[in-house]
């Protein structure tokens, strides 16, 4: 930059505008020759898938796509039909049974822990039953659960 007066001046040396174009020129060819070789690959991958699926004579490819839906189709309604059966499946009626079992416990041993604060309360406190029976929660209809 050069100032005279009250204006300034931008210069450069003269071959820098044509360094810059030719920088320019020679990335724009790099760009063009590697989109080329994209291009060429993705033709070469296209006539690779194409290669398998030209039509014959007799037109079995046609006949296999048919098959290949009827095939699916078939698949779905039996993987339908399985999920029905899987409900009474004897190995998950037996995990049912274990786990129905394994809550029905639990159950049980909070039933347990409720009576016993239930008498802790009347015994030890001194409240009466019905004072005791209100703080733990106990209502009319707490039982143990029935085993079936």
């Amino acid at each position: 930059m050069l100032k005279i007066g009250g204006t300034k001046y931008y210069w450069s040396f003269p071959g820098k505008k044509g360094r810059e174009l030719q920088v320019k020129y020679e990335t724009t060819l790099s760009t063009i020759e590697s989109t080329k070789a994209a291009v060429n690959e993705a033709n070469a991958k296209l006539a690779d898938v194409r290669r398998g699926r030209e039509e014959d004579e007799e037109g079995s490819r046609a006949k296999k796509l048919a098959r290949i839906d009827e095939v699916k189709k078939a698949h779905v309604a039996l993987d339908s039909e399985l999920k029905k059966l899987e409900a009474n499946d004897p190995r998950a009626l037996a995990n049912l049974k274990k786990e129905y079992h394994f809550c029905t416990e639990g159950a049980n041993r909070w039933t347990d822990n409720l009576f016993q604060c239930k008498s802790y309360l009347v015994k030890k406190r001194g409240f009466s039953k019905k004072d005791a029976e209100k703080l733990v929660g106990i209502t009319s209809g707490f039982d143990y659960p029935d085993l079936k």
